[in-house]
Protein backbone atom coordinates (compact mmCIF):
# COMPACT_ATOMS: atom_id res chain seq x y z
CA UNK A 1 0.00 0.00 0.00
CA UNK A 2 3.00 2.34 0.60
CA UNK A 3 4.04 2.09 -3.02
CA UNK A 4 0.97 2.86 -4.40
CA UNK A 5 0.62 5.94 -1.79
CA UNK A 6 3.75 7.38 -3.37
CA UNK A 7 2.62 6.83 -6.50
CA UNK A 8 -0.30 8.85 -6.20
CA UNK A 9 1.71 11.66 -4.02
CA UNK A 10 4.45 11.29 -6.92
CA UNK A 11 1.74 11.87 -9.62
CA UNK A 12 0.05 14.41 -7.60
CA UNK A 13 3.23 16.64 -7.21
CA UNK A 14 3.52 16.21 -10.62
CA UNK A 15 0.23 17.96 -11.58
CA UNK A 16 1.13 20.54 -9.72
CA UNK A 17 4.48 21.29 -10.71
CA UNK A 18 3.12 21.61 -13.53
CA UNK A 19 0.90 24.19 -12.65
CA UNK A 20 1.48 27.71 -13.83
CA UNK A 21 4.67 28.39 -11.16
CA UNK A 22 5.93 32.24 -11.33
CA UNK A 23 4.19 35.51 -10.35
CA UNK A 24 5.16 36.47 -13.86
CA UNK A 25 3.16 34.24 -15.66
CA UNK A 26 0.26 34.48 -13.87
CA UNK A 27 -2.41 36.48 -11.92
CA UNK A 28 -2.23 35.07 -8.03
CA UNK A 29 -5.50 33.54 -7.25
CA UNK A 30 -7.21 35.72 -4.94
CA UNK A 31 -7.08 33.89 -1.60
CA UNK A 32 -6.40 33.97 1.91
CA UNK A 33 -2.61 32.70 3.42
CA UNK A 34 -3.44 30.83 6.24
CA UNK A 35 -5.09 26.90 7.10
CA UNK A 36 -6.48 25.41 4.38
CA UNK A 37 -8.96 22.13 4.23
CA UNK A 38 -8.66 20.25 0.99
CA UNK A 39 -11.15 17.64 0.42
CA UNK A 40 -10.04 15.33 -2.85
CA UNK A 41 -12.05 12.90 -4.52
CA UNK A 42 -10.09 11.23 -6.82
CA UNK A 43 -10.60 8.24 -9.53
CA UNK A 44 -8.26 6.33 -11.58
CA UNK A 45 -7.81 3.86 -14.17
CA UNK A 46 -5.71 1.80 -16.09
CA UNK A 47 -2.40 -0.05 -15.25
CA UNK A 48 0.25 2.24 -12.57
CA UNK A 49 3.25 3.01 -14.55
CA UNK A 50 6.17 1.26 -12.37
CA UNK A 51 9.39 2.28 -13.22
CA UNK A 52 11.55 -0.63 -14.86
CA UNK A 53 14.13 -0.28 -12.33
CA UNK A 54 12.12 -0.36 -9.62
CA UNK A 55 10.22 -3.72 -10.80
CA UNK A 56 13.54 -5.31 -11.31
CA UNK A 57 14.48 -4.78 -7.57
CA UNK A 58 11.69 -6.94 -6.49
CA UNK A 59 11.19 -10.56 -6.41
CA UNK A 60 7.94 -11.92 -7.77
CA UNK A 61 6.27 -12.42 -4.22
CA UNK A 62 7.13 -8.37 -3.74
CA UNK A 63 5.91 -7.53 -7.03
CA UNK A 64 2.70 -9.68 -6.75
CA UNK A 65 1.89 -7.91 -3.15
CA UNK A 66 2.44 -4.65 -4.94
CA UNK A 67 0.07 -4.95 -7.88
CA UNK A 68 -2.58 -6.48 -5.81
CA UNK A 69 -1.90 -3.45 -3.23
CA UNK A 70 -2.25 -1.11 -6.36
CA UNK A 71 -5.60 -3.01 -7.67
CA UNK A 72 -7.00 -2.73 -4.73
CA UNK A 73 -6.26 1.11 -4.08
CA UNK A 74 -7.42 1.55 -7.57
CA UNK A 75 -11.39 2.62 -6.62
CA UNK A 76 -12.51 5.63 -5.77
CA UNK A 77 -10.26 7.69 -3.38
CA UNK A 78 -11.78 10.63 -0.58
CA UNK A 79 -9.66 12.33 1.18
CA UNK A 80 -9.82 15.52 3.36
CA UNK A 81 -6.25 17.08 4.35
CA UNK A 82 -5.39 20.23 5.93
CA UNK A 83 -2.52 22.59 4.85
CA UNK A 84 -0.72 25.80 5.45
CA UNK A 85 -0.50 28.01 2.54
CA UNK A 86 1.54 31.04 2.64
CA UNK A 87 0.91 34.59 0.89
CA UNK A 88 4.63 33.48 -0.79
CA UNK A 89 3.29 29.82 -1.90
CA UNK A 90 -0.42 32.28 -3.29
CA UNK A 91 2.33 34.44 -5.04
CA UNK A 92 4.03 31.56 -6.77
CA UNK A 93 1.06 29.25 -7.77
CA UNK A 94 1.14 26.78 -4.78
CA UNK A 95 4.18 25.68 -6.73
CA UNK A 96 6.78 24.13 -4.16
CA UNK A 97 8.45 21.97 -6.50
CA UNK A 98 12.14 23.14 -7.98
CA UNK A 99 12.75 23.35 -11.96
CA UNK A 100 14.82 19.87 -11.27
CA UNK A 101 12.21 17.79 -10.29
CA UNK A 102 10.08 18.58 -13.23
CA UNK A 103 11.35 17.07 -16.23
CA UNK A 104 10.66 17.87 -19.69
CA UNK A 105 7.35 20.15 -19.08
CA UNK A 106 5.27 22.18 -21.61
CA UNK A 107 2.20 24.41 -20.30
CA UNK A 108 -0.47 26.29 -22.31
CA UNK A 109 -2.34 28.89 -19.62
CA UNK A 110 -5.82 29.38 -21.00
CA UNK A 111 -6.92 31.30 -18.31
CA UNK A 112 -5.04 33.47 -15.35
CA UNK A 113 -6.34 36.06 -13.59
CA UNK A 114 -7.59 36.34 -9.57
CA UNK A 115 -10.52 34.09 -9.68
CA UNK A 116 -9.48 31.70 -12.29
CA UNK A 117 -6.41 29.73 -13.63
CA UNK A 118 -6.71 26.67 -15.86
CA UNK A 119 -4.66 25.20 -18.70
CA UNK A 120 -2.97 22.19 -20.20
CA UNK A 121 0.07 20.25 -19.29
CA UNK A 122 2.53 17.79 -20.68
CA UNK A 123 5.48 16.49 -19.17
CA UNK A 124 7.97 13.64 -20.93
CA UNK A 125 11.21 12.36 -18.71
CA UNK A 126 11.05 9.52 -16.78
CA UNK A 127 7.56 9.10 -17.92
CA UNK A 128 5.24 11.22 -20.30
CA UNK A 129 2.45 13.00 -17.68
CA UNK A 130 -0.40 15.56 -19.73
CA UNK A 131 -3.81 16.81 -18.56
CA UNK A 132 -5.59 19.76 -17.95
CA UNK A 133 -6.22 21.60 -14.62
CA UNK A 134 -8.92 24.52 -13.64
CA UNK A 135 -8.56 25.86 -10.24
CA UNK A 136 -11.46 28.78 -9.04
CA UNK A 137 -11.58 31.00 -6.54
CA UNK A 138 -15.02 31.38 -5.57
CA UNK A 139 -14.35 33.82 -2.82
CA UNK A 140 -10.92 34.25 -0.80
CA UNK A 141 -12.39 31.63 1.57
CA UNK A 142 -13.48 28.89 -0.60
CA UNK A 143 -11.62 27.39 -3.67
CA UNK A 144 -12.75 24.28 -6.56
CA UNK A 145 -10.77 22.84 -8.50
CA UNK A 146 -10.66 19.94 -10.88
CA UNK A 147 -7.36 18.24 -12.72
CA UNK A 148 -7.28 15.27 -15.41
CA UNK A 149 -4.09 13.65 -16.18
CA UNK A 150 -3.00 10.47 -18.28
CA UNK A 151 0.55 8.98 -17.02
CA UNK A 152 2.53 6.13 -19.29
CA UNK A 153 5.94 4.78 -18.88
CA UNK A 154 6.63 1.70 -21.21
CA UNK A 155 3.17 -0.19 -21.91
CA UNK A 156 1.81 1.37 -19.08
CA UNK A 157 -0.91 3.72 -18.83
CA UNK A 158 -3.20 5.09 -16.32
CA UNK A 159 -5.46 8.07 -16.01
CA UNK A 160 -6.12 10.08 -12.48
CA UNK A 161 -9.09 12.29 -12.56
CA UNK A 162 -9.06 14.85 -9.00
CA UNK A 163 -12.04 16.96 -7.82
CA UNK A 164 -10.90 19.39 -5.07
CA UNK A 165 -12.89 21.97 -3.10
CA UNK A 166 -10.94 24.25 0.09
CA UNK A 167 -11.98 26.21 2.65
CA UNK A 168 -10.42 28.93 4.38
CA UNK A 169 -10.11 27.69 8.28
CA UNK A 170 -8.16 30.65 9.89
CA UNK A 171 -5.18 32.98 9.86
CA UNK A 172 -2.68 30.44 11.65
Amino acid sequence: MDMMRILVVGAGMGVVAALPARADDNTPLAVKPGLWEMTSDMQRSGAPPIPPEALAKMSPEQRQKVEQAMQGAMGPQHRVDKHCVTAEDIKKGFDRMDETSRGQCTRKVTASSATLHAGTFSCAGQGNRSGSYRVEAKSPESVVANWNMTLTRGGDTMTMKNDMQGKWLGAD
